[in-house]
């Protein structure tokens, strides 16, 4: 019912399809709740906001472009196209999702992916115009002509400097889940965020055979998830066996030696016999298209991580946001 109010209503119609399933994330809901604040869902951010939110009047129709199909922009598109307006969402890869993609492929996270299912089946709803394959530039805006343009590319993985890194074998947490990552035996995933993308990668390498340490830049693993979640995956990382380092920030490496530095004290921690460093570092914003598009005499919004990396649920309100505006 948080996710979608009119599930009853839906269910009595026959129209099971259209009903937006929960994804079982506990972030915008009982997290919203355990942090003090109001609680909302990540999918549909106009819960616990109906009285600040007021549906928007319907105005002309006019033509909006979304460049970027990840949550933000197919939440933006959804939304646009639910005011009148025709809208293009155009996508550089071959499928809709952005990192939704790639959340889902953690272990026991393919719910996550309900996400990407429940925002496609409302674009197909909408009647929203989709073009996959397809990168958004300055000549295509020229050549489409639209009315705005909501940008929501996105974000790319942050790799830190790391000293030594030619010494040793580094790679990063989207390479490991995508498939291309020559992982050793032995593996350290510095962990910058304490989100589920170092625990994800932890436990997806463990299970795959290697022996693991995560070392997390935070009080403990998981400091940023609500705290049902952050038990759940401490204590099963224990289980098997994945040795946690709270406190630890990624330095430098040498050969099979990672260099990490304790937060508090400064000290100097380090871990022999590393194969692989896998970084959980974070991500840097998309920001090409905006430059791009400086001066090209539209309105330009941005939403979700191209304006700043966080989590879906930022990356969706702020779609929501961008097509309510337009």
């Amino acid at each position: 019912m948080i996710s979608d109010p009119e599930m009853p209503n839906k269910a009595r119609e026959g129209r099971f399809d259209d009903i937006r399933a929960c994804i079982a994330c506990n972030q915008a809901c009982i997290g919203h709740f355990h942090a003090g604040y109001g609680i909302s869902c990540i999918q549909n951010p106009l819960t616990g906001r109906e009285a600040k939110l007021p549906p928007p009047a319907r105005g002309p129709s006019r033509t909006i472009l979304v460049a970027g199909g990840g949550p933000a922009g197919m939440k933006a598109a959804v939304t646009a196209a639910g005011r009148g307006h025709r809208v293009i969402l155009c996508e550089a890869g071959p499928r809709l999702g952005g990192q939704a993609l790639l959340a889902q492929l953690l272990p026991e996270r393919a719910e996550f992916g309900g996400l990407i299912t429940n925002l496609e089946r409302e674009i197909a709803q909408a009647g929203v115009q989709v073009r996959l394959n397809t990168r958004v530039d300055r000549a295509l805006v020229e050549a489409l002509a639209p009315d705005a343009v909501i940008v929501a590319t996105g974000a790319t993985p942050y790799e830190p400097p790391v000293e030594g890194r030619e010494d040793g074998h580094v790679t990063g947490a989207w390479a490991v889940l995508q498939g291309s990552a020559n992982t050793g035996a032995r593996v350290l995933v510095a962990d910058w965020r304490a989100d589920w993308v170092g625990m994800g990668v932890a436990e997806k390498l463990v299970l795959d055979g290697h022996s693991v340490t995560l070392a997390v830049d935070a009080p403990h693993a998981g400091f940023n998830l609500q705290m049902y979640l952050r038990s759940h995956w401490i204590a099963r990382l224990h289980r098997l066996g994945v040795e946690i380092v709270p406190d630890a920030r990624l330095y430098g490496v040498d050969g099979t030696t990672a260099y990490l530095m304790h937060n508090v004290s400064g000290e100097a921690m380090p871990r022999e016999g590393v194969d692989t460093v896998v970084l959980a570092t974070g991500h840097a914003s998309e920001t090409g298209l905006e430059q791009a598009l400086a001066g090209i005499g539209v309105p330009v919004l941005l939403a979700g991580d191209c304006l700043s990396p966080r989590s879906a649920e930022e990356a969706v309100h702020e779609g929501f946001l961008a097509g309510r505006q337009v």
